[in-house]
């Protein structure tokens, strides 16, 4: 057996080096990237498992199709990203992100799952959560929105379940969210299943 060596990418704050590049399908799993600027830049069906991406700049981004498993997005700028379905309907995987404090103004987040991610004061006004495909809505379900700006925020047909949290005050089936039962683990109906 051998000794595998991985080598992360790790860029300093405010780097501009993958800025308006093409980074698409690239493995940044773990990536150390906090503070970095990558305004405009290709990651389509790129995968940032466990990465960080706390106070990056992600503007206009296309993150179509990446999976962003346990990333941590705390305080990034997002605005006007893509994180929607992608070509083939594959959807945009935030499953346990900590998006808490990020600025999602005017993102598409059509089909993206964001099943257990922590929004709490995020700013998503102007966000489209528009249901492009039937089977593939945005999911908000176990996901955490306490404080999050949702002013002029069009969530007709998003899900969640009953383990979503939501700013006070707010009523999502006012909002026009469709609520979906937490799937069951079989043989222990007590426990939900993880997504």
């Amino acid at each position: 057996m051998s000794d595998t060596y991985l080598d992360f990418v790790r860029l300093p704050p405010g780097d501009r080096s993958l800025a308006g590049t093409m980074q698409e399908g690239r493995d940044l799993m773990f990536a150390e990237l906090s503070g970095v600027d990558m305004t405009g830049t290709d990651f389509y069906w790129a995968s940032f498992h466990d990465a960080n991406l706390s106070g990056a700049v992600l503007r206009d981004c296309d993150l179509r199709g990446a999976m962003l498993h346990g990333a941590n997005l705390e305080g990034a700028d997002l605005r006007g990203a893509s994180l929607g379905l992608d070509n083939l309907g594959g959807t945009t995987e935030l499953h346990g992100a900590n998006l808490k404090g990020a600025d999602l103004r005017g993102a598409d987040v059509s089909g993206a799952e964001f099943i257990g991610a922590c929004l709490t004061g995020a700013d998503l006004r102007g966000v489209r959560a528009l249901e492009c495909l039937p089977d593939r809505p945005t999911r908000l379900s176990g996901a955490d929105l306490t404080g999050a700006k949702l002013e002029g925020v069009d969530l007709s047909g998003v899900t969640y379940d009953d383990a979503t949290r939501w700013p006070n005050g707010f009523d999502p089936e006012k909002a026009g969210l469709v609520k979906r039962a937490q799937k069951q683990r079989a043989g222990n109906p007590a426990q939900p299943a993880k997504s």
